[in-house]
């Protein structure tokens, strides 16, 4: 079996149609959505829609929450607190019902699932660091935990009762006596200095995790938003992946 995980799609279509396109090149069994559907970008309806019919499971991420107004937005950024003002005017009744079926964190396999991080899911906190990462590894009991939020897609890895590593690669086994949290990167806000839009594919069989990188028409994305009032700063940021 093999499945994909992607999250923080924040509303870019085109890297949303650039990475479903690959799922079914890759012939994946199963998808699962790993929150933040909207926020920051031009179409958040025809995104959730899409994330809707394709995701087996989607979970909240603070963006969806923000949106449906269930947290303020008094600790995003200024970019941000605009991005979302904009996505609330654009959001349909029938997105903001897809997005209230979203779920807090998903157990599958060999999987914990969750937005931002498996020691308190909906307080928004973020894996930095392999010392934040230390302190999450006691807070789940499955072989791996993916996360998004931080949009860095990274594995760092924890032998027994040794302190966690940063594994070099964008692909590893999952071995035995190691636990793993991989940050699975973000499909619509890429920030590790790549534009490209990032998820990740685990092959149950081969037991192998892989981040998967896809270009998309980011300047497309970009007209949309100047078209619609986003900030200059998340418009040039797409290009930069920063």
């Amino acid at each position: 079996m093999r499945y994909g995980f992607f999250s923080d799609v924040h509303s870019n279509l085109e890297a949303l149609n650039a990475v479903v396109a690959d799922f079914q090149n890759e012939k994946l069994e199963r998808v699962f959505f790993l929150g933040d559907a909207v926020g920051y970008g031009p179409d958040p309806n025809e995104c959730t829609s899409i994330i809707d019919q394709v995701a087996d499971v989607k979970l909240m991420g603070n963006h969806d929450y923000a949106a449906l107004g269930l947290i303020e937005t008094n600790l995003f950024n200024e970019y941000a607190q605009k991005a979302m003002e904009l996505t609330k005017r654009l959001l349909a009744e029938k997105s903001l019902k897809v997005l209230s079926g979203f779920v807090m964190d998903h157990r599958f396999d060999e999987s914990y699932l969750v937005h931002s991080t498996p020691r308190e899911p909906q307080e928004w906190n973020y894996i930095f660091d392999l010392d934040d990462a230390e302190e999450n590894f006691s807070f789940f009991s499955k072989q791996m935990c993916l996360i998004g939020h931080s949009h860095y897609p990274v594995i760092v890895k924890k032998y027994n009762d040794r302190h966690c590593f940063l594994h070099q690669g964008t692909s590893t086994e999952i071995e035995k006596d190691f636990k793993y949290i991989i940050n699975i990167g973000s499909v619509g806000q890429p920030r590790d200095g790549s534009n490209q839009a990032c998820y990740l594919i685990y092959d149950a069989k081969e037991r192998v995790a892989s981040l998967r990188r896809l270009p998309y028409d980011y300047k497309k994305t970009q007209a949309k938003m100047k078209k619609r009032g986003f900030p200059q700063f998340l418009i040039d940021r797409l290009a930069l992946g920063r």
